[in-house]
């Protein structure tokens, strides 16, 4: 049995949002395709500055103002990516709340939290992807293993967000949770 990290009460199963709405794979899917694609942009413009600067990323020399303001947004726009998420959430499910939810069946509201998820999710990585690239730059530019450092940061932090169906069946079912009471 799983055991949920959502989860404040009891809770074993994986897949009852999962279960409860035709197209719940298919949706995750989607948000897999567009989280992958963020990432893979990362990756692409990385090769390239790893062809621009043959290889040199690790640079010893004092960093340059233009990598210590890449390095400095990033810091920020790493701390934002765990704000900004729980914000929109917050915000959404507040709309959700006052738009007749106790009206709607199961599967309605499970598709609905659903798109509160991709939302935030989207949104959560774009803000790490804007930092990754400022950091690509400063790379290209510097050759400073600061913005190195920051990329690794920004492009592991995305990998870790990376939507399962277990990870976004324990998220929707926390938040449905959240909505009955």
């Amino acid at each position: 049995m799983d055991h949920n990290p959502y989860s404040v009460g009891e809770q074993v199963s994986s897949g009852e949002a999962g279960q409860t709405i035709p197209g719940f794979a298919a949706s995750i899917r989607v948000v897999q395709i567009i989280s992958a694609a963020l990432m893979m942009g990362v990756l692409s413009f990385l090769f390239v500055v790893l062809m621009v600067t043959k290889g040199d990323v690790l640079g010893r020399q004092n960093p340059s103002v233009v990598t210590v303001i890449a390095a400095g947004v990033g810091i920020v726009m790493t701390l934002v990516h765990f704000v900004l998420p729980p914000m929109i959430t917050g915000a959404q499910l507040k709309s959700l709340g006052s738009n007749g939810w106790n009206q709607l069946d199961e599967a309605v509201r499970t598709e609905r939290m659903l798109g509160v998820h991709r939302t935030q999710h989207i949104i959560g990585l774009a803000v790490l992807e804007g930092a990754a690239f400022l950091n690509l730059m400063a790379l290209m530019i510097g050759h400073s293993m600061f913005s190195t450092v920051m990329v690794v940061l920004q492009l592991s932090l995305m990998l870790a967000k990376f939507p399962t169906e277990t990870k976004v069946s324990w998220w929707v079912q926390e938040k449905l949770r959240e909505m009955n009471w």
